[in-house]
């Protein structure tokens, strides 16, 4: 909080940065009967652009809050766990602060926002980052972040309202369309408030990947002879039609398993999504399995962790398995320092 405030950052996603300490942390736990809470770093993250162009400001703040998180969980090591920071968007100091994180620190994990300065998780620019994540069977929490050209909206909204949603939605189908699920199977992604709008848009975004990917006629020969030419020829595939550069892209990365298959493998939180809406939707997608629990504190306060624990156990639909599920059973087979 300090370091953004020497910054003028004062807000996120629209709403203002709240205030944390580790014994009103405690107390809402123990109000609630939340045994252990995960915590990581939201929007907006450690990296600001203009004030920071070297980036010296992230890659400090990086190491600084997961060397706090390491030192909590040692104080706490039966009430905290933690997500490692990293100063994205530059890999290679992410890859050194992952390595320490992981290797020195021993966090839990680590939370990646949804696009930076624009670019989604799934831009071949990251890639690098996701083949050393996938190595380490890393768990990677993704939180919603700002959605690029927000300054141009009229919308007179916070984003922490609606357009968070969209964001980790954009960022979950860039995954899986450009292929990072189908490289790096070993990574357990974890997606914010349910997914956001990705249960709804699951059939919606695989009808039109089936469209794409089955092209009739000779386009499909054609696509695949500029795709092998392409790895001899820098750049060709560059100046092919969207139809055919679609078509290449969805068959090597997405078929013939599908979005929904990508999708399942997924994990979702209920941060602020513990309602009959949201439950319905994404059951029609994944089990309670794949469904942790998650309440969106401290943004959200210590107002929004009741009425999530109500909306999981009084959730007409869920069994009690699912409700165990929910609030231990999926995070203990993610998190196996957490079974100790």
């Amino acid at each position: 909080m300090d370091a953004l405030g020497r910054m003028g950052v004062k807000k996120a996603l629209g709403v203002q940065l709240p205030t944390w300490n580790e014994k009103d942390a405690l107390k809402v736990m123990d109000e609630n009967g939340v045994e252990m809470q995960i915590l990581s770093i939201s929007a907006p993250g450690v990296w600001f652009r203009d004030a920071d162009p070297k980036m010296s400001h992230a890659k400090e703040l990086s190491r600084s809050t997961n060397e706090f998180l390491a030192s909590l969980i040692q104080k706490y090591p039966t009430r905290f766990g933690a997500f490692a920071t990293t100063p994205m968007p530059d890999v290679e100091a992410s890859l050194q602060e992952i390595a320490y994180a992981f290797d020195a620190l021993k966090l839990d994990g680590v939370v990646l926002l949804s696009n930076y300065d624009g670019y989604y998780l799934g831009d071949k620019k990251f890639d690098k980052l996701f083949a050393e994540l996938n190595k380490r069977n890393a768990v990677v929490f993704i939180h919603p972040a700002t959605p690029p050209g927000i300054e141009a909206s009229h919308f007179g909204l916070p984003e922490a309202m609606i357009d968070v949603c969209f964001d980790t939605t954009r960022t979950a189908f860039s995954l899986i369309i450009n292929g990072v699920t189908k490289r790096y199977p070993n990574i357990k992604f974890i997606l914010a408030h349910a997914g956001g709008a990705v249960p709804y848009m699951a059939a919606r975004v695989g009808f039109v990947t089936q469209l794409a990917a089955d092209l009739k006629g000779a386009a499909p020969h054609i696509a695949d002879g500029i795709g092998a030419a392409g790895k001899i020829i820098p750049g060709l595939k560059d100046h092919m039609p969207d139809t055919l550069s679609y078509y290449l892209n969805l068959r090597k990365n997405v078929m013939p398993e599908g979005t929904d298959y990508f999708l399942r493998q997924f994990y979702y939180d209920t941060a602020l999504s513990a309602s009959p809406h949201a439950f319905a939707s994404l059951l029609t997608l994944v089990d309670t399995s794949h469904v942790l629990f998650g309440t969106d504190s401290a943004f959200a306060g210590k107002s929004a962790v009741k009425p999530t624990i109500v909306g999981v156990e009084t959730y007409k639909e869920f069994s009690d398995k699912d409700i165990v599920n929910i609030r231990n059973a999926t995070a203990l087979e993610l998190f196996p320092r957490l079974r100790k």
